[in-house]
């Protein structure tokens, strides 16, 4: 009986590694640009032809290679850059793999042209199916010129799968972009169907920004993170609405990786500042010791592992959250009417609001004064441009964090608003019913082991048929919340609830779940879920409260992930200043 398992040629299994570093034109730019960084070039020209599909070509002022080096450099897994596995602990180059010449040669036809400085003539070589075809000596000045022509010419099915040469040519842009971003100390120029397209010159990183990306000029802030052998810089985009989508470049040690884990924490630093992160822009250098960093998990190096990614992450996160929180960006001809707090720096230590406090139940004045101010933050919710324009101050989110519960002095107007005084400067306003509805939506979203509180007997509640099917659909999440409950047939009965659920709001809480129509299996059932719950449980406007309540309410609220604006995107407060009254 014939064997039917067999060796691969090894034809095939160089072409089939080739193909995992080398897929589009664009990957041969990034591989040529990152030798040439390696070689120590301070001058790099690009040239590309019909999209690189035509022509690939880079010429560099670096260290150049001897024959015998040229001749090694399109030999498999042939590097200078390792010499034994400890090396590959501490990669501190572009390349160190050795598939980079090698892996193009094997698809392209490949000249080098090469000289080093103490050489008296250079060396060509052409080179096609990964065999030096011709070879002489040439007179050329110190460095390497790198000719990639006809890319997957011998390979029609991979030519086949590029795409239009627009799109393969903003392939080629987005990773000399990531190396220009990266390595600003050297001097750039590219050419594109033989017209110069980009001529950057030694430039700080937001100088280079700003050549690259023309509208990002305004709206970028300084991040800046120093912690024993983590060094974290660069800028992260203000909202200002006018942004349809963003620019995201992370780096590590100045190579441009993908990192799902740190992204997430970045643009979720944006919680309650957006609703679109795609909107967000970020330029993020993370220099770390290269022992921390594991660059061998992807044939390309995007991918990478951090030994401390979730304490780098974290980090991240909370510069990027105060920045956001110093930025108070609002429009003043918006707001001016309405006499909002927009820079708490710019008042002065006084005690007119502690005054006002001190007052406010005497003088009918005051009382009717802000009566009308709170029919004025309606006015201003039901305009939209609060929603929009409105954002925490970093000051304001410190003082109510750090405070004492002793020391916030806090009073209900209308049995609506929760309104303390911090540091004898500004007044804060607090929608008390969105405020406890943002704390309950993110106690049972964060919680996981909820504790419940039992009846001695179940409370019954009827059910129509369609309302029974919706509950049993969504049973196994009402059980992770905290809910103990058996359906059958017409009637739901509940054994126990989560303690952040008062009994008196029980029947509500249950009448607006099952109103919902709950389908099994839908993706945001638990969302949904989760904000009915918190807006039938929420303290409802009319609740008279006391003040060790109402701090506790405070305390809270500023201690969520998002106590900016409720997760519809209401306002949850609004900021006075001291010439309101």
């Amino acid at each position: 009986m014939k064997n039917i398992i067999q060796f691969l040629p090894e034809k095939v299994i160089q072409q089939i590694a080739a193909g995992e570093v080398i897929q589009r034109p664009s990957s041969v730019l990034r591989e040529l640009l990152e030798n040439a960084i390696d070689a120590n070039a301070k001058m790099i020209d690009i040239f590309i032809k019909d999209s690189g599909k035509t022509l690939i070509q880079l010429t560099d002022d670096g260290i150049g290679m001897s024959i015998d080096d040229a001749k090694m450099s399109i030999q498999k897994h042939a590097t200078s850059k390792i010499k034994k596995t400890s090396d590959l602990f501490r990669i501190k180059t572009k390349g160190f793999r050795g598939e980079a010449l090698s892996s193009i040669a094997l698809v392209s036809q490949l000249e080098i042209q090469t000289k080093k400085r103490e050489d008296i003539v250079g060396t060509y070589l052409l080179i096609e199916e990964g065999q030096v075809k011709k070879q002489f000596p040439i007179n050329m000045l110190k460095g390497t010129r790198i000719s990639v022509k006809n890319i997957f010419y011998k390979l029609p099915v991979r030519r086949q799968f590029l795409k239009s040469s627009r799109i393969e040519f903003q392939h080629i842009i987005y990773e000399f972009h990531k190396i220009v971003l990266a390595h600003r100390n050297i001097t750039y120029r590219f050419y594109h169907n033989d017209k110069i397209i980009f001529y950057f010159k030694k430039a700080s990183l937001i100088e280079r920004i700003q050549e690259i990306f023309k509208n990002e000029k305004k709206n970028l802030a300084t991040i800046l993170i120093k912690k024993k052998r983590i060094f974290v810089e660069g800028f992260v985009s203000v909202p200002d609405g006018s942004m349809k989508k963003g620019d995201q470049f992370l780096l590590v040690n100045q190579r441009c990786i993908t990192h799902l884990f740190l992204h997430k924490k970045i643009i979720h630093a944006y919680d309650g500042f957006l609703k679109n992160f795609k909107t967000v822009s970020y330029f993020i250098f993370i220099f770390i010791d290269s022992s921390l960093i594991n660059w061998n998990i992807h044939p390309t190096k995007k991918e990478v592992k951090l030994e401390e990614e979730e304490t780098i992450g974290i980090m991240i996160q909370q510069e990027i959250k105060n920045v956001l929180f110093s930025q108070y960006k609002v429009k003043n001809k918006e707001l001016n009417n309405y006499n909002i707090f927009l820079s708490c720096k710019s008042l002065k230590k006084n005690s007119l609001l502690n005054n006002l406090y001190d007052q406010l139940y005497d003088k009918e004045k005051i009382v009717q004064q802000l009566e009308n101010c709170s029919h004025k933050f309606n006015e201003f919710n039901e305009s939209g441009t609060f929603k929009k324009n409105f954002q925490l101050t970093n000051e304001l989110y410190h003082l109510v964090y750090h405070h004492k519960k002793e020391e916030i002095k806090t009073f209900q107007i209308k049995r609506k608003y929760i309104i303390f005084v911090l540091n004898d400067e500004y007044m804060v306003w607090v929608d008390q019913h969105r405020a406890h509805q943002n704390i309950l939506f993110e106690f049972f979203y964060r919680e996981k082991n909820l504790i419940s509180q039992q009846f001695l007997f179940p409370i019954k509640v009827k059910l129509l048929k369609k309302e029974s099917i919706s509950l049993k659909n969504i049973k196994n999440d009402l059980i992770s919340f905290g809910f103990h409950l058996y359906i059958c047939k017409k009637y739901v009965y509940l054994y126990s609830i989560p303690e952040h659920i008062q009994q008196n709001m029980l029947i509500e809480v249950i009448q607006n779940i099952i109103t919902y129509n709950f389908i099994k299996g839908k993706k945001n059932n638990k969302k949904k879920l989760l904000q009915i719950i918190s807006k039938s449980a929420s303290i409802k406007y009319g609740t008279k409260l006391y003040p060790e309540r109402m701090k506790c309410i405070i305390k809270d609220l500023f201690s969520c992930h998002n106590p900016n604006y409720t997760y519809s995107g209401d306002p949850v407060f609004f900021v006075l200043n001291k010439n309101f009254f």
